[in-house]
């Protein structure tokens, strides 16, 4: 039976690995000359801040100091939001009233430092569905372990034998299922399921689709 879920945000809640992905290419790299090769940008999704600046020297060189890239990002996604919203992902709000409809404790854990998190839950009132969270910052060791995941839970008072995670990156679908939760993909600008040694226990085309799916197993159970 699934009594809790856990929310990954970026590219899962909303479409803003893609904004991070057109940052680097069309305002970072054209203003300090450096090269941001696609399939490396891919490699650092899912990421916390920590794992990000580790991998950053050998994805991207040292040319650029990894804190001036890092708020260039920021500076560049922040005046795109300002401009147009948060981009929110298919059927993301009908999935969440659903659950809410359903009873089920919903938590969010992302490698996005707090501030930035809240912010975007604050502007796509979102915030209000959440009953607990965890943030890069509060683990030691990003995804794809399973810690985020685990912290979420125990907040949430749930099992991972009770508990979705729905995912759209790699890293966050190996935690999923190294912490021996229900994974849910939900793909985003990348396919991860390829790239995984195992099949997640579900796979969707959008957000809402889960709405059939979860009461179909609580049903059963």
């Amino acid at each position: 039976m699934i009594k809790c879920v856990i929310f990954d945000m970026d590219g899962l809640m909303f479409d803003t690995e893609r904004l991070y992905v057109r940052a680097l290419e069309e305002y970072v790299a054209p203003k300090t000359g450096v090269a941001f090769p696609r399939e490396n940008i891919l490699k650092t999704l899912g990421c916390n801040h920590a794992d990000f600046e580790r991998m950053f020297p050998a994805l991207f060189g040292t040319a650029i100091p990894f804190d001036a890239c890092y708020a260039m990002i920021a500076d560049w996604m922040t005046r795109e939001m300002e401009a147009h919203g948060v981009p929110v992902k298919p059927g993301l709000y009908a999935l969440l009233d659903a659950l809410r409809a359903d009873g089920i404790k919903i938590a969010l854990a992302t490698g996005t430092s707090r501030p930035i998190a809240l912010e975007y839950l604050r502007r796509t009132d979102t915030l209000r569905y959440f009953d607990a969270f965890a943030f890069g910052d509060q683990v030691t060791h990003g995804k794809p372990d399973p810690e985020i995941f685990r912290l979420a839970c125990s907040a949430l008072g749930g099992t991972p034998e009770e508990t979705a995670v729905f995912e759209d990156s790699v890293n966050g679908l190996k935690a999923a299922h190294a912490g021996g939760f229900f994974s849910v993909c939900v793909p985003d600008l990348i396919d991860p399921v390829p790239r995984l040694d195992f099949k997640p226990d579900a796979v969707l085309p959008v957000l809402d689709d889960a709405i059939p799916l979860i009461r179909a197993i609580n049903r059963a159970n």
